[in-house]
């Protein structure tokens, strides 16, 4: 089983669509009215991103803005530092970690929602086992 895509509640469309292509180098896949399909770069899979709009007076349930976090994979440094590099600059930078064997940047996006980008130092992808410690830092991820 693979990840394919998420639906994501928006306040502002066109704002979010821009974050998405601007700082983590999505696609515009296709968008209509008030919705919009954006792709993850560098993947041998789909992966999309289907933003809704919703407005500013959003409330609980389904009609709630986001998720909580946003968990992206890179494939190099630079990629990571890319990054970091614009989400500092738009003010959307929260922090970093480094692990043993990863490193992260937690940003938000523009509805707030935590969006969190990790390399493997070791090359390839991010190992399930990875998974396996949960510690303080995913805890954290939204707060």
């Amino acid at each position: 089983m693979n990840f394919q895509g998420v639906v994501m509640n928006v306040a502002d469309l066109n704002r979010s669509i821009d974050f998405y292509r601007e700082v983590l180098d999505f696609t515009l896949l296709s968008q209509k009215e008030q919705l919009a399909a954006v792709s993850a770069p560098g993947s041998d899979r789909t992966q999309v991103i289907v933003l809704r709009a919703l407005g500013s007076t959003v409330v609980g349930g389904a009609g709630h803005s986001g998720l909580r976090a946003f968990i992206l994979e890179v494939e190099s440094d630079d990629q990571l530092e890319r990054i970091a590099s614009e989400l500092d600059a738009r003010r959307l930078l929260i922090s970093r970690r480094d692990h043993s064997e990863w490193t992260a940047v937690v940003g938000r996006d523009p509805d707030g929602v935590a969006v969190v980008v990790a390399w493997h130092s070791g090359g390839g992808r991010i190992p399930e086992e990875a998974w396996r410690t949960l510690d303080d830092f995913l805890y954290g991820i939204g707060e």
